[in-house]
């Protein structure tokens, strides 16, 4: 008789454990992929304000070469076409030849 009691309570502790363990699995899977995906996201972002790092860092050599030479005029005629001005009396073509696009 003790016998029989003895082997519903090890199962039942058996199957307790058995669920419990399978929680504790699932929880740490969950927190893997999510922590692998916020790894992804930084990784990401990282990469996107290394990309910005080096533009502005080509920007900087840029300007730098353009201070050095004293051509500053260059400069701003450069960043005024940029932004659609043109010189007095001067010509503008736009090529509106189908399938271009600016």
């Amino acid at each position: 008789m003790k016998k029989k009691k003895l082997s519903k309570k090890s199962k039942r502790v058996s199957v307790i454990l058995a669920v419990l363990f399978t929680a504790v699995a699932i929880y740490f899977a969950v927190s893997f992929f999510s922590v692998k995906k916020e790894i992804s996201e930084k990784e990401a972002e990282l990469n996107a304000l290394v990309e910005q790092y080096e533009q502005q860092v080509a920007q900087n050599e840029e300007l730098k070469k353009t201070i050095d030479e004293n051509d500053e005029a260059a400069l701003a005629e450069k960043y005024a076409r940029e932004n659609g001005y043109v010189k007095t009396d001067e010509r503008v073509y736009i090529d509106i030849t189908p399938g271009k696009t600016e």
